[in-house]
């Protein structure tokens, strides 16, 4: 697995999404093609991390964990800078 930033050129368009979509949702992209994104996204990683973090990735297929994303999602740059890292976009 690795991470890839959105803002390196022509990931997006080689991925074939929009920056619509990388601004309002993390996403994760398997070998085979298949596409996560939000909560199901988060999950995967994190079960790809293994120990502990899998059983924090498996709650993100429980129900409501969509819900939960989002709301972190709404409030990321406030909670960026609450960690002290404040994002590079206007929160």
């Amino acid at each position: 697995m690795s991470a890839l930033p959105s803002q390196e050129p022509g990931l997006i368009e080689r991925l074939g999404l929009r920056r619509e979509d990388v601004e309002r949702y993390v996403w994760a992209i398997e070998p085979s093609g298949r596409r996560l994104r939000g909560a199901p996204a988060i999950g995967r990683v994190l079960r790809e991390l293994g120990g502990w973090w899998r059983l924090l990735g498996g709650a993100a297929s429980l129900p409501g964990s969509g819900l939960v994303y989002a709301l972190v999602a709404r409030v990321r740059g406030r909670l960026s800078a609450v960690w002290g890292d404040p994002p590079p976009y206007p929160s």
